[in-house]
């Protein structure tokens, strides 16, 4: 269960992330701005692209360890019921 909440978590951030770009980064500096407001600027570019990237990166990774959870879940179930079903087989023909 923790991990369908840090999935949602994580995507939902990055959705928030990718709505609110233009508040969050602000507005390119003028054509003639001088050289360290550009960098101020494009320090802020760069945090908003490594965060929105690392949220949807740990989206995906807490995805894949939820599949990888239920994949090993359905064959433990899968192999539980071919158990059940050649037992069964055994005692019918038991029977006979």
């Amino acid at each position: 269960m923790r991990l369908k909440i840090a999935t949602t978590a994580f995507f939902l951030t990055g959705l928030a992330l990718l709505a609110l770009w233009p508040w969050l980064v602000g507005p390119r500096p003028p054509e003639g701005a001088p050289r360290p407001e550009l960098a101020k600027y494009a320090r802020r570019m760069s945090l908003y692209v490594v965060g929105t990237l690392t949220s949807f990166t740990l989206a995906a990774i807490c995805a894949l360890l939820i599949v990888r959870k239920v994949r090993l879940e359905f064959r433990d179930r899968s192999r539980e019921n071919f158990e059940e079903l050649i037992e069964s087989t055994l005692r019918d023909h038991g029977r006979k």
